[in-house]
């Protein structure tokens, strides 16, 4: 395997195209296009139809992980581990061992836009304060003492 990958791509390296090995002057810098997926993903948070749709997404899954047998988690568990898993009936699943877990698809339902909200708007703020927080860190780095 580690003889095959760098065989693979050398090949690969000049079976391309020359435009796709060529650099293209209009691309962002690789921190401006990072920039730019943060303000995207900010924006997107900031959403409520994204959220919404987002808030249901995570409910549906908790709803199927609540009705998951655990006996072969615990087994699994148990092999990796090294150790006897501990005894759980076939049907056991999360939601019969603690009924109040029912309510958590619902609470992430409720809560998760809320979330995302807050998480858009941190965001913006740590993008405004970007500026002042890299001016010091270069003033950090021109009063620390030089290493011997």
């Amino acid at each position: 395997m580690r003889k095959t990958l760098p065989l693979a791509l050398s090949l690969a390296a000049f079976a391309a195209p020359a435009p796709l090995l060529a650099q293209d002057a209009d691309l962002p810098s690789p921190e401006l296009a990072e920039d730019d997926e943060k303000a995207e993903l900010a924006e997107k948070f900031a959403d409520p139809e994204y959220q919404r749709q987002t808030a249901l997404m995570v409910r549906s899954l908790a709803e199927v992980l609540l009705d998951l047998p655990l006996a072969p988690l615990m087994d699994a568990m148990g092999q990796a581990a090294g150790e006897d898993a501990p005894e759980v009936a076939p049907g056991t699943t999360l939601r019969s061992m603690a009924p109040e877990a029912g309510r958590i698809p619902e609470e992430i339902e409720r809560n998760l836009p809320r979330a995302m909200e807050s998480m858009a708007a941190l965001s913006e703020a740590f993008e405004a304060m970007k500026p002042a927080l890299e001016d010091m860190a270069e003033r950090m780095k021109e009063a620390a003492p030089e290493n011997p």
